[in-house]
């Protein structure tokens, strides 16, 4: 050891620090290649091992390369290898054990027609449940607006307002479920969504145009349904629920077209802050549906929800107390729920449990 000590402070004397880093860098490198190398073969070993019948230095051989050195399929089959050993040498509670810390590296590991019934029958006797999980999700949404009761300078038996999609929202945000069953979750979002809608009236000597943007943080609280396909990495499911919006802001842009009269110039001008027009607090029934595509510790998700708005998003008190939408636009606003659209995708992280049965 004192003579290697010796060599690399001679060696940094003469050769730049860089390049003692470079190679420091390559022999770890060629050493770990090396290692996994010696255990690929320590593997193939064992299994000729076991399958002649000597047992005895197979957790010698496999048990350092599974602390370090095995990964991927090679794991997965140093791991079932070592649980058989250790039944058929009957020792149980390592095995069991040995069950244990595989299941905890694959918890997502489903049974082979190929795998020996003995694996087959401890590997049964364990079910690993993901407990919960976190994820992201972006994507975008559409508005619908519902009128509850309708409002006009002008008398309201000739309403003729009209609401339509304005342009794409959006929503980003984060994830939290629990799971209840092998079938059932609890999920708890925590979203950051805009929206917007336009909105036309044409009422005595104009056509009012007129554009809502709203931000909010979105709560949804849902329960969801899985159906998984047989044999398949996808599965389907159903969601229930209900959310809850926090309004942040909300801004409206009119444009008033005057009628029939050439001089007189339509009216229009900078967006108008109307937050204080708003209900902070909305509510909202949510129904919806996706698919989930599971890859390691987790899944890709694709979701579509409609929410059906519960809530007037109106102050009522509050419609003639902006002076400038109904005197210089000639609006007032009506008495409306909102109903979205919502188109995401996201991944999702599971965390298991591993448990005997009992």
């Amino acid at each position: 050891m004192n003579y290697l000590i010796t060599f690399f402070s001679y060696l940094k004397r003469i050769v730049p620090y860089k390049l003692i880093l470079i190679l420091c860098l390559f022999i770890e490198f060629s050493v770990t290649l090396f290692a996994q190398d010696n255990c690929s073969f320590k593997l193939e070993e064992a299994q000729k091992l076991y399958e002649s019948g000597n047992l005895d230095s197979i957790p010698s051989m496999l048990n350092p390369c599974i602390e370090k050195g095995f990964s991927g399929d090679e794991l997965s089959r140093a791991y079932k290898l070592l649980i058989l050993t250790y039944l058929f040498e009957d020792n149980q509670e390592i095995a069991n054990y040995t069950m244990f810390k595989f299941l905890e590296s694959f918890p997502e590991y489903e049974i082979k027609a190929n795998d020996p019934v003995e694996l087959k029958y401890l590997f049964n006797t364990y079910h690993t449940i993901p407990l919960y999980s976190i994820g992201v999700i972006v994507g975008a949404n559409y508005s619908y607006i519902r009128v509850m009761e309708p409002y006009s300078l002008a008398n309201t038996n000739n309403y003729s307002g009209e609401y339509s999609v304005s342009s794409m929202g959006y929503q980003a945000g984060i994830q939290i479920k629990r799971y209840i069953n092998e079938n059932i979750e609890i999920n708890l979002d925590a979203i950051y969504t805009a929206k917007n809608f336009d909105y036309k009236l044409k009422q005595l000597d104009s056509e009012i145009e007129y554009k809502e943007d709203l931000t909010m943080f979105s709560f949804p609280l849902t329960g969801t349904y899985d159906y998984r396909f047989k044999n398949s990495k996808i599965s389907s499911f159903a969601r229930l629920g209900v959310n809850v919006d926090y309004l942040m802001s909300a801004s409206a842009n009119f444009k008033r077209n005057i009628d029939d009269d050439a001089s007189v110039d339509d009216i229009s001008g900078s967006d108008i802050e109307i937050l204080q027009d708003r209900n902070t607090i909305n509510v909202s029934a949510v129904i919806g549906g996706g698919l989930k595509y599971y890859v390691k510790k987790g899944y890709i998700m694709f979701d579509v929800r409609y929410n059906i708005g519960l809530t007037n998003t109106v102050i009522s008190e509050n419609r003639f107390t902006n002076d400038e939408k109904w005197a210089k636009y000639n609006y007032v606003d009506d008495d409306f729920a909102m109903n979205n659209l919502f188109v995401s995708v996201g991944y999702v992280f599971s965390f298991y449990k591993t448990k005997q049965k009992k």
